[in-house]
């Protein structure tokens, strides 16, 4: 560590600092996990990276409240009122989506390493206090920043844990980006706080604010109105805001677009409880999940929660699939905290603790469950089990993003494979190329040119092979500002794979190949006003087919009952068990046979 001038001055005015604080009367201070005195002696965190100061902790120090004691007018204070929600229908952005920018804070917490790396794929946006601006400066410039690639936001701030108080990207239903500002469960951190509405203003974004507590480290969202948390958020919701789960999930709902908020129970009794430090969203259908020693007391708790994440129902229609990485004792029986992760483009940033051996197979683990990605390791002597690097760094959405949307085949299929994508240019150009590629066999790419199907809907057919083979697959799309995107995103580093075979392998009651029971792609899809769904049966058997709402209500029951071996076909005509018709949207339906059940997803157009 490089201990200048300024950070012995540092050093001297914090030891006055604690000396101060020590003489004052004891204060209980209430945080998310414990309570703490103000005659405690200070809790540094850690020093920042150039000497600079003494960074605060993840958590509240009782000391942070004694400095504002008495002084709590004189604390910058935002607007409490909460803001009218953004206009329906609203989508929250996944990490995984385009970005454009990271949100950090200097002095850092992160390596310049890092950041070296990180100004190669966007720009560093850089929130830093007045006096240390011509600091940051100096130091990133000595570091071999591109400072062409860095943005500041020279605003009074508390804190490196960006992740936490920054903004939460949306779109609302009129397809424009906004900056959703929640209050920050950190209030004796008032500067922190007003840092996504500092930074709305300077990017020329639209901010709603509301008032209910939250925080960043704390929150996956799929991008596919899908969201998780742990207990937290209800706890603090209800301590602070006076609010039920059920005001919890429809805040939610209303500002971030939300249907479905899947709230876990901690995984220990202290801590800061954010959902970061043990799991994780690789995408719309993958989970990755901290795997510690057998005798460490989250064990348990940690099998319970990998095997509940895998039997819940993705924005997919199929259940969640998870990994585990291995979460060593970095000291003191703290597992490290490998799924404190920032997925950014095409890139994954891991944190490492120091040991070469696991740090690898950390690496090793993110390239299993997350293929085609460019999965980096970068050592911080800062790094502790309840945080790591994502807590300190937080995407920037690219408010002009392209993005494709698709559910991807992955059961076996007969016959001609229709494939369907959702692609939208959020920017003014529009989309010039659509395109599914595929090949049977390992053999050439064949590229089939999407035909639109309705608003942002594009559909392509996968020919039928002469005889039973994988077919691999990717969708690709272009604007006209020359934006690229594809599915899976970083493709063609990666591709979705099926077991294909041709038309009519058999015929209708005689035994069918492979699967005891098949479910096919509906078609039409997108569809209106009906639909027909097809599903093989090896052996007769008892079926339930059932079409149920993006909340896993039954819809309609189609089939319930006996059917024999064979290919059977069901019509259905977008009408509910009542008879009425239901809204447009996404539906999924499931088959459950011979002990098996499959899910796909349907698209009831206007």
């Amino acid at each position: 560590m490089r201990l200048d001038q300024h950070s012995w001055l540092a050093m001297f005015i914090f030891a006055a600092i604690l000396a101060t604080v020590t003489a004052v009367p004891t204060v209980a201070v209430a945080t998310d996990t414990q309570s703490v005195s103000a005659t405690e002696p200070a809790e540094p965190h850690e020093w920042d990276v150039d000497g600079l100061e003494l960074l605060l902790p993840h958590h509240e120090t009782a000391h942070e409240r004694v400095r504002w004691r008495g002084r709590e007018h004189e604390m910058p204070h935002r607007d409490t009122r909460d803001d009218p929600p953004p206009l329906a229908p609203v989508r929250n952005c996944a990490e995984w989506e385009p970005c454009s920018g990271v949100l950090i804070r200097y002095p850092l917490g992160l390596p310049y390493s890092l950041l070296r790396d990180f100004d190669d794929q966007v720009t560093l946006h850089v929130v830093v206090a007045n006096n240390y601006h011509n600091s940051a400066i100096s130091s990133l410039t000595s570091n071999g920043v591109d400072m062409d690639q860095v943005e500041f936001l020279i605003r009074a701030n508390d804190s490196i844990w960006t992740r936490d108080y920054g903004p939460w990207f949306v779109f609302d239903g009129n397809d424009e980006i906004a900056i959703i500002d929640h209050t920050y469960n950190r209030p004796w951190r008032p500067d922190d706080n007003l840092i996504p509405i500092y930074f709305a203003e300077q990017q020329g974004l639209p901010v709603r604010s509301h008032s209910m507590y939250h925080t960043g480290g704390n929150y996956m969202t799929d991008g596919a109105h899908i969201s998780s948390s742990t207990r937290l958020v209800y706890n603090e919701a209800a301590s602070h805001n006076g609010m039920s789960q059920g005001e919890v999930d429809q805040l939610m709902f209303d500002y971030y677009g939300v249907e479905n908020y899947v709230v876990l129970d901690y995984i220990e009794s202290g801590g800061i409880h954010h959902i970061d430090t043990w799991a994780k969203f690789l995408d719309e259908e993958t989970v990755l999940v901290k795997e510690v020693w057998e005798s460490h007391w989250t064990y348990d708790d940690l099998q319970q929660r990998a095997t509940l994440l895998a039997s819940l129902t993705a924005s997919t229609g199929r259940n969640y699939q998870v990994h585990r990485v291995y979460c060593y004792n970095i000291g003191g029986n703290a597992p490290a905290s490998y799924t404190n992760s920032l997925i950014l483009n095409d890139h994954i940033y891991v944190p490492f603790f120091g040991n070469s051996t696991y740090d690898q197979d950390a690496i090793a683990a993110y390239e299993e469950a997350a293929p085609g990605y460019v999965v980096q390791g970068y050592y911080y002597s800062g790094f502790l089990s309840d945080d790591a690097l994502h807590c300190r760094a937080k995407g920037v959405m690219d408010r002009a993003m392209l993005r494709v949307g698709h559910i991807p085949i992955r059961e076996p299929h007969n016959g001609p494979a229709p494939v369907t994508a959702h692609i939208h240019a959020h920017g003014d150009a529009p989309v010039v190329l659509s395109q599914t590629v595929y090949r049977h066999d390992g053999g050439p790419w064949q590229m089939l040119a999407m035909a639109a199907a309705g608003l942002d809907s594009f559909t392509a057919t996968i020919p039928a092979p002469p005889f039973e083979t994988i077919c691999e697959y990717y969708i690709e799309a272009a604007d006209g500002d020359d934006r690229t995107a594809a599915m899976p995103r970083i493709a063609p580093a990666d591709w979705y794979e099926f077991q294909h075979s041709p038309t009519n392998p058999t015929a209708v009651g005689e035994a069918l190949p492979g699967a005891a029971a098949v479910l096919h792609p509906n078609y039409p899809n997108p569809f209106n006003p009906g639909t027909t769904f097809r599903f093989d049966l090896h052996h007769a058997g008892q079926v339930s087919l059932v079409v149920v709402d993006v909340r896993g209500r039954v819809t309609r029951t189609l089939v319930d009952g006996s059917r024999a071996g064979g290919s059977h076909t069901v019509h259905w005509d977008g009408r509910d068990d009542a008879g009425r018709p239901v809204a447009a949207g996404t539906y999924f339906y499931r088959l459950q046979a011979a002990g098996l059940q499959y899910t796909r997803a349907a698209t009831l157009v206007n």
